[in-house]
């Protein structure tokens, strides 16, 4: 019989414990411009509940100083100082510590692991308006991820398993790691998780000097891509393992179709290619005890719902009263949401009596689209255009039903948040839509699996039809219709099951470390 197990302080084996540091270009709720934030403000508490010390590192925006202020948290300088060469010049940040509130300390109190979290706080590349879309994010972000490498050994004590990165912004890591970082760090791994691949972090040739590079690199197998610099590409060639944030993604990617002339690299690579689906933060949506709704409800007791649904029509200063469906749309307004096609749909929609709410912004055209909509179909259609947490809480409870008619969506949150309180998703079939929403068949009605609406084709008829299904099934059959909300309230979508498939990964990619 073998020795037992050796076992750390927390009683889990020791060889199960790993060292995370994960890089991200944001973290909710401190900077956070979508999933990526979401992702990075979650992920990691669930890491840490599995018994992992994780280190989250991202960069001291204005925004972020800001919010960290308000929220109550404050920062303590840890005595890390980087300095990184910027082409002639040096460039000298240092990490701070973002202490939580008091009351967040106490939620995390049940980690097994440990979790904490580094700002780089530079204020000549960071302090300013705007997380991306600056002139020199290639000197931002490479500086980001060269401070990363650079100290997370010494703020983690001891090397990390793994470097956990996230899209183009920290793309470099795996690429450094390879390279101008392998002696110092011999054995920790990278995975490089891509959230959207349109993003690729892709610059002039002549900028190599700012992302740390020679001309050495500056070839086909690792930076260059058609003339320029690609990040993602570099990154992707170079971690031991890859993720990507839903399995159909996951296939998508590797299509001309989806690939965004990536997907031959990530064919080439695709044995190192896994999608996971994001979980949500189930205490923050939780319709049991959302503190931003007018009144709770669960999947027994769905009366509290109406109220939020009474509630919502009355801030938009519609009829509270009217029966008719009410969707709610929390979304980019953006051409890959598809809601061109919510647009072009709404003079028919609103011959239904379907009421449209839209809370969001993005591309200037589509936010003038909705806003002439609003001023011709005043009874059906309101549009905010704001990001609004406390408002996509109550949008998104109190509505009947979501659209989400999206061209791609490699993972999708809404959908996730829509069914954690009863609304009823209409999406089109990609990406994470497909692998977490259940199309209605008598087939899913009858095992009880039936969540949502799905349509194949990016149309408007394919979009008409399935709002025609979704009406029907609202004004027709009731008695499916609160089946169908049940059902979604019913699913696990907390971080829990994704952390674990996670952890799978990293042990994948430390057993390769060395290659």
């Amino acid at each position: 019989m073998s020795a037992p197990a050796k076992t750390d302080a927390a009683g889990l084996p020791a060889q199960r414990r790993l060292k995370i540091a994960f890089a991200s270009a944001e973290i909710s709720p401190y900077c956070a411009s979508g999933g990526l934030g979401e992702v990075a403000g979650a992920l990691p508490r669930a890491l840490a509940k599995l018994g992992h010390d994780v280190a989250v590192f991202f960069p001291l925006y204005r925004l972020a100083r800001r919010n960290i202020a308000n929220d109550g948290a404050t920062l303590q300088d840890t005595g890390a100082i980087c300095t990184v060469q910027l082409g002639n010049r040096r460039v000298d940040s240092r990490w701070l510590q973002v202490h939580p509130p008091a009351h967040a300390q106490s939620h995390e109190s049940g980690s097994a692991g440990s979790l904490t979290v580094y700002a780089l706080d530079c204020p000549s590349l960071f302090d300013r308006d705007g997380l991306y879309g600056h002139d020199d994010d290639c000197a931002r972000f490479s500086t980001f991820s060269r401070g990363v490498l650079a100290s997370a050994a010494w703020l983690m004590r001891g090397p990390p398993n793994v470097f956990h990165c996230h899209d183009w912004h920290s793309a470099l890591i795996p690429v450094f790691l390879r390279g101008a970082y392998r002696a110092r760090l011999p054995n920790s791994a990278s995975v490089l998780t891509i959230h959207n691949l349109a993003y690729q972090g892709v610059f002039p040739a002549e900028m190599l000097p700012l992302a740390g590079f020679g001309p050495e690199a500056f070839h086909p197998e690792l930076l260059e891509f058609h003339g320029r610099q690609n990040w993602l590409k570099a990154g992707i060639a170079s971690a031991q393992a890859i993720t990507t944030v839903s399995p159909r993604y996951a296939d998508e990617i590797r299509t001309p179709a989806f690939g965004e002339r990536l997907d031959g690299v990530l064919r080439a690579h695709g044995s190192r290619l896994v999608g996971i689906v994001n979980g949500i933060d189930t205490d923050l949506w939780n319709p049991q005890n959302d503190h931003n709704l007018i009144s709770r409800f669960s999947r027994q007791d769905l009366s509290g719902k109406r109220l939020c649904r009474r509630h919502l029509l009355e801030m938009a200063r519609m009829d509270p009263d009217d029966p008719r469906p009410v969707v709610g749309i929390v979304s980019r307004f953006a051409a890959q949401k598809g809601l061109d096609l919510v647009a072009e749909l709404v003079p028919y929609l609103a011959g239904r009596g379907v009421r449209i709410l839209l809370l969001g912004q993005g591309e200037p055209a589509i936010e003038r689209w909705f806003q002439h909509l609003e001023a011709g179909f005043g009874q059906h259609v309101r549009v905010q255009l704001a990001h609004d947490p406390v408002l996509a809480h109550q949008v998104l409870a109190g509505a009947d039903m979501t659209l989400m008619p999206s061209r791609y969506e490699p993972c999708g949150l809404s959908q996730l948040y829509s069914l954690r309180f009863g609304t009823i998703p209409v999406v089109r079939g990609v990406g994470g839509l497909v692998d977490t929403v259940v199309p209605l068949t008598p087939k899913t009605l009858s095992e009880g699996t039936a969540t949502g609406f799905v349509f194949e084709h990016d149309t408007l008829d394919g979009l008409r039809w399935a709002m025609d299904q979704a009406m029907s099934t609202f004004y027709e059959r009731p008695a499916q219709w609160q089946a169908l909300q049940r059902n979604g309230m019913a699913q696990d979508l907390s971080w829990r099951l994704s952390a674990q498939k996670y952890e799978q990964v990293f042990r994948f990619a430390v057993d390769r470390a060395g290659q």
